[in-house]
């Protein structure tokens, strides 16, 4: 399962599956269907670059809970869709999940201001609430 963070699903299938089409073909095995390939497009939000606020939330709760960062780019929108599938009931009791940090932690500096506010917000949420 993929978490989309530019595209729609359709496009993303087919990027997906040329990709590991063209790797299959180098290592000589055989070439997995492109049904196969499991694409969720819920996260990209107002589009690439773009965090969502499922993309915050993801970066402030994998900080908070486990002490990694997570880029507003890449892997804070995969996150945002792994703790959404979670919430859903997508994956199974005990079933093992892996998920790939593709790194780009450094980007968070040019998100300051978008984290702040995300940040403000949760708290002024909490004192409220």
């Amino acid at each position: 399962m993929g978490i989309s963070v530019r595209q729609p699903r359709e496009p993303q299938i087919k990027a997906v599956h040329a990709l590991a089409a063209r790797t299959a073909e180098k290592i000589g095995i055989p070439v997995m269907p492109s049904s196969k390939v499991m694409v969720d497009d819920e996260y990209v939000g107002a589009g690439y670059g773009i965090p969502a606020k499922s993309t915050l939330e993801a970066i402030e709760l994998t900080a908070r809970c486990e002490g990694i960062l997570l880029d507003p780019v890449y892997s804070g929108k995969g996150m945002a869709g792994l703790i959404g599938l979670v919430r859903s009931g997508f994956f199974q009791p005990g079933q093992n999940v892996v998920f790939l940090h593709t790194g780009g932690s450094a980007a968070l500096f040019a998100y300051e201001e978008a984290i702040l506010d995300s940040l403000k917000n949760q708290e002024n949420a909490r004192l409220a609430g």
